[in-house]
C-alpha cells in the first residue's frame, strides 16, 4: 500500500487575505502500538510475544541509563538517542547553578540509511479524507448559531459547537473560551464533562463580535 498525502499551508504562515504557499504532508492512518508490533515481530519470527516485551523493556532501561550518564546510544540502523538540557539563557556562567540546569528532552537521530528504507509509493489522498480545515464562518456568524441553539438548549458542548461551526477541536475551544472570559458564556463541570451556558443578562453587540 501506499502513503497518502495532502496539502497544508506553510507553517506560520498569515491569513492576510494573500494566497497561501502549500506543502505537501503525510495523512497518519493512525498509531501502530506496541502490542501490534510485538505481534507482528513474533508471527514473523520464531521469538515469542514475551520474549520480545521483555526486549523492549530492556533496551528501554539500557538507553535511559546511557543517556543519564551522559552518553549517546545506538540503536542498530535506526539511529541514535541524545540527551537535551532545558535552562534560561544567561551572559555570565555565575549567574545560573545546576540547579536550575535539567534534563529537558530526548532527542532521537534517524540514521540516512533507516531515512532511505521507510521511502515509499505516494498517492494523493481522495477528496474528502485528507486534512480537516474548520470553516471560514464569520464571528457573527458563528454567535449566531451559538445564540440559536442556546435559544432550544440548556447548555453546549465543545463538541456541538464544532458541529454548528464547523471549527475543530482547538479553535472551537477558543472560541467558546474567549466568550466565558468576555462574560458571555458560564461553564458548568470541568474537563470532558465541561459544558457551556448562556450568561445572565449578557448580549453581544455588533462592535464586540
Amino acid at each position: 500500500m501506499a502513503a497518502q498525502y495532502d496539502f497544508r499551508p506553510m507553517p506560520g504562515a498569515k491569513d492576510d487575505g494573500k494566497t497561501q504557499l502549500l506543502y505537501p504532508r503525510i495523512v497518519n492512518k493512525g498509531t501502530i502500538d506496541t502490542e501490534r508490533l510485538v505481534n507482528d515481530i513474533s508471527t514473523m519470527s520464531s521469538f515469542s510475544p514475551g520474549d520480545i516485551a521483555g526486549l523492549l523493556a530492556a533496551f528501554e532501561e539500557r538507553i535511559s541509563y546511557y543517556l543519564s550518564e551522559g552518553h549517546h546510544v545506538q540503536l542498530g540502523n535506526l539511529g541514535y538517542f541524545s540527551a537535551g538540557l532545558s535552562a534560561r539563557p544567561v551572559e555570565d556562567k555565575k549567574e545560573i547553578h545546576a540547579q536550575s540546569i535539567y534534563f529537558g528532552r530526548v532527542n532521537f537521530r534517524v540514521s540516512p540509511a533507516f531515512r532511505k528504507r521507510c521511502a515509499g509509493f505516494l498517492e494523493r489522498v481522495r477528496p474528502g479524507y485528507g486534512f480537516r480545515h474548520s470553516q471560514e464562518l464569520s464571528g457573527a456568524e458563528r454567535y449566531r448559531r451559538l445564540m440559536a441553539y442556546l435559544d432550544t438548549h440548556p447548555f453546549i458542548t465543545r463538541k456541538d459547537y464544532s458541529g454548528i461551526t464547523g471549527l475543530l477541536k482547538n479553535k472551537a475551544l477558543n472560541d467558546l473560551n474567549l466568550l466565558v472570559n468576555k462574560g458571555y458564556l458560564d461553564t458548568i463541570g470541568r474537563g470532558s464533562h465541561k459544558v457551556y451556558v448562556k450568561a445572565v443578562n449578557k448580549e453581544v453587540t455588533e462592535e464586540q463580535k
